[in-house]
């Protein structure tokens, strides 16, 4: 089990960047939370040896797709209709802190792949290269330059579409 120290300034350096990937993949904050939570526990309990900083923030961005992952998975077993619960649906995304501008990027967001919010995510926010964002997603470098521009061209789509772009 690692230190709490370690674990503290892992959260402190890396938290933000683990939550907007659990809120790129998953529609619900409750949900991202909770993925969030599970990404920081495997990292306290499991004793990987790291080559250096950037290891660790990409190892963690990993996990936290993986857990999204599984728990996509394990949510579209159990799928039952909101209306038929008699909950209305409101849709929701997990922004970052300070975007330019929510309202719009939000319900262009909506329209975007998990896969796709995770590669741009990854590419304009964090800085990655396909390269290494192939690895954290573990699928294919031409597959990540392909999320990234669909993702890009049906945001600008989406935004042109409701005259918010130039």
């Amino acid at each position: 089990m690692r230190s709490d120290a370690d674990i503290e300034d892992a959260m402190k350096r890396y938290g933000d960047v683990v939550l907007r990937a659990c809120c790129a993949n998953l529609s619900n904050r409750h949900d991202a939370e909770d993925a969030f939570q599970d990404t920081f526990l495997r990292y306290a309990t499991k004793e990987v040896a790291f080559e250096g900083q950037e290891h660790r923030k990409a190892w963690l961005i990993r996990v936290a797709v993986n857990v999204c992952r599984d728990r996509m998975k394990k949510a579209s077993a159990h799928d039952v209709p909101l209306e038929q619960i008699g909950v209305e649906h409101t849709a929701f995304v997990c922004e970052p802190d300070d975007p330019p501008d929510p309202a719009d990027m939000a319900q262009a967001l909506e329209t975007l792949t998990p896969d796709q919010k995770m590669a741009l995510l990854l590419a304009a926010v964090e800085g990655y290269a396909a390269p290494e964002i192939a690895n954290m997603m573990e699928c294919p470098v031409n597959t990540v330059y392909s999320h990234i521009a669909r993702g890009k061209k049906k945001l600008r789509e989406v935004l042109e579409d409701d005259g918010r772009t130039r």
